[in-house]
C-alpha cells in the first residue's frame, strides 16, 4: 500500500485562545505520500517567497523526506485523512526513487500557478494509473480539492479512507 496523507486546512475558532496561523486557511493544508515507513512531500522553501509562476532558475522548493514518527508529530493536532491505495512493489519503488532523487535535486519549482503539493501528488498518482488524469485546476489545485478527487476515486476503486479529528479549537475544512 501507499498512503496519501492529507492534513486539512483550518482557521482559528473565535475566542479559542489558538493563535496559530497557517498559510491558506480553509484552502491550506498539506499533501504527502507515505511509501514504506517514509513520508514524502513537495513543499515551499520560504512562505514569504512563493513564486507566482514557476521559476526553475531560482527554485523555492523542498522535497520532504520524513520518518513516520516525524510526520505523526506534525499532524498530532491536525485533522488528517489517509487514503490507502494498493500498489505493487515496482510502483512503490518508482515513487520512492522519484522522491529520493528530488530530495537531493528538485526538478520543479513550487509556485502558485505551477506545481504544488496537491498537484504534484495527483500527477504522480495519475502516472501510476491510481487516479484519472486531469487538469490540476479542477482536480488538485489545493489539498481539499485533491481530497474530494481522491474520495471519489476511492469509492469507485475501493481504496480505504480514514480520517482523524483535529484540535477542537480550530474549524477544519
Amino acid at each position: 500500500m501507499i498512503h496519501v496523507r492529507i492534513f486539512h486546512g483550518s482557521v482559528t475558532k473565535p475566542f479559542s485562545g489558538d493563535a496559530y496561523r497557517e498559510l491558506g486557511g480553509f484552502f491550506g493544508g498539506h499533501v504527502a505520500i507515505q511509501v514504506y515507513d517514509r513520508v514524502y512531500g513537495f513543499y515551499y522553501a520560504d512562505r514569504n517567497h512563493i513564486h507566482l509562476w514557476p521559476n526553475n532558475q531560482h527554485k523555492s522548493t523542498i522535497f520532504q523526506n520524513q520518518s513516520l514518527q516525524e510526520w505523526e508529530e506534525i499532524v498530532r493536532l491536525k485533522k488528517e485523512t489517509i487514503i490507502s491505495i494498493p500498489a505493487s512493489e515496482s510502483e512503490k519503488l518508482w515513487l520512492k526513487d522519484y522522491y529520493e532523487r528530488n530530495v537531493l535535486d528538485p526538478e520543479c519549482d513550487y509556485s502558485f500557478w505551477g506545481e504544488r503539493c496537491a498537484s504534484n501528488c495527483h500527477r504522480l498518482l495519475s502516472q501510476l494509473g491510481k487516479v484519472k488524469p486531469g487538469s490540476r485546476f479542477f482536480t488538485a489545485f489545493y489539498p481539499g480539492q485533491l481530497l474530494i478527487t481522491l474520495k471519489r476515486e476511492a469509492k469507485q476503486r475501493g481504496y480505504m479512507v480514514s480520517t482523524k479529528p483535529g484540535d477542537v479549537r480550530r474549524i477544519w475544512a
